[in-house]
């Protein structure tokens, strides 16, 4: 894995939510073993002090040849969707060699 800023993914567990359905929004890196790192949200609710979860975690996944990958992940998760919770959600991964940032849109179905 090149040394650089994190390679960073998003996915909601839908983009297309039922009013008082839960949803999560992962944010994932794949990066080097020994790299930490750190994640920030920006989200519909946020300014409103919506409640919502996150729970950062990692794990080393091992590639055969001496190859190992840290997956770190970020998972903001809101119970109870309403209208507050439609829009962009943001997610910034930052480590020693600098930040990425990804976003997706959830909407109301």
């Amino acid at each position: 894995v090149p040394r650089g800023p994190p390679s960073t993914t998003i996915l909601a567990s839908s983009n297309k939510v039922r009013s008082g359905d839960d949803i999560s929004v992962l944010c994932t890196v794949l990066g080097e073993p020994d790299v930490e790192v750190e994640f920030r949200w920006i989200y519909p609710g946020q300014k409103d002090e919506r409640p919502v979860t996150i729970q950062d975690s990692w794990r080393l996944i091992h590639r055969g040849l001496g190859h190992t990958t840290r997956i770190s992940q970020s998972t903001l998760t809101i119970e109870d969707f309403e209208t507050i919770d439609v829009g962009y959600y943001i997610c910034t991964a930052h480590n020693l060699h600098g930040e990425t940032t990804v976003a997706t849109t959830v909407e109301s179905s």
